[in-house]
């Protein structure tokens, strides 16, 4: 950038950040999902072991926890709530806290505030009965660790053994996301969200590396 450039001291609503991406959700954020102001159809979950970009410090990290993030717009990285037209923000009276924070000409506030407090399924869901104990045993028995145990066994002896575990995952997975639709009433749409990226693409994107390093997450666009 130009240092003779002057910079802004205020947010220009030129759509930038929201362009490159919606924001991670936070406990200030609960509210407006518990609401209704941000439906879960328009969220998507990273998963703990999940390989993610950093947006403060860059790069690459298997995240420790949920991250809840609102989807993409039309398999691009831009906010859905971001009217490209327009350029404005659906719901900028309610948006996030990130979106409140970030301020582009000092991202302080928004390095420090990212890490912490963040909101999870749990706090979401732990008070429904039933949905929330199926939402535990998919994540026991689909988790990033357990997949990237598999496949690190895959060329050594026992691979059928190996194969049979894998497609016995990806079963399980699709079948949960069949039920939760065809018998709970859900949305498919909300299933990004009550678990995350689908077990048989988490495996193609693990594969896609032969040295067992993930590939970069790829945006979640609604269609």
């Amino acid at each position: 950038m130009n240092p003779s450039t002057p910079q802004p001291t205020s947010c220009l609503r030129c759509g930038t950040c929201c362009r490159k991406g919606g924001p991670a959700l936070h406990q200030e954020d609960r509210e407006r999902v518990e609401q209704g102001v941000i439906h879960t159809r328009h969220l998507y979950t990273i998963r703990k072991g999940e390989q993610a970009t950093d947006p403060v410090h860059g790069g690459l990290i298997r995240v420790d926890g949920d991250i809840i993030k609102i989807k993409g717009r039309g398999g691009t990285w831009a906010c859905r709530f971001f009217d490209d037209r327009m350029g404005a923000c659906h719901i900028y009276a309610d948006r996030p806290l990130e979106c409140r924070i970030l301020e582009c000409w000092d991202t302080v506030r928004l390095e420090q505030a990212y890490r912490f407090g963040r909101l999870s399924r749990r706090d979401l869901l732990a008070g429904i009965k039933g949905l929330w104990e199926l939402i535990e045993d998919h994540e026991r028995r689909c988790d990033y660790d357990g997949i990237r145990r598999l496949l690190e066994r895959r060329s050594g002896r026992g691979r059928a053994g190996v194969e049979r575990d894998l497609a016995g995952m990806v079963r399980f997975d699709a079948e949960i996301r069949r039920l939760m639709v065809a018998q709970g009433g859900l949305e498919a749409e909300m299933l990004d969200f009550l678990l995350g990226r689908p077990v048989e693409q988490v495996l193609r994107l693990l594969e896609r590396n032969t040295d067992g390093v993930d590939g970069p997450e790829q945006p979640r666009g609604s269609k």
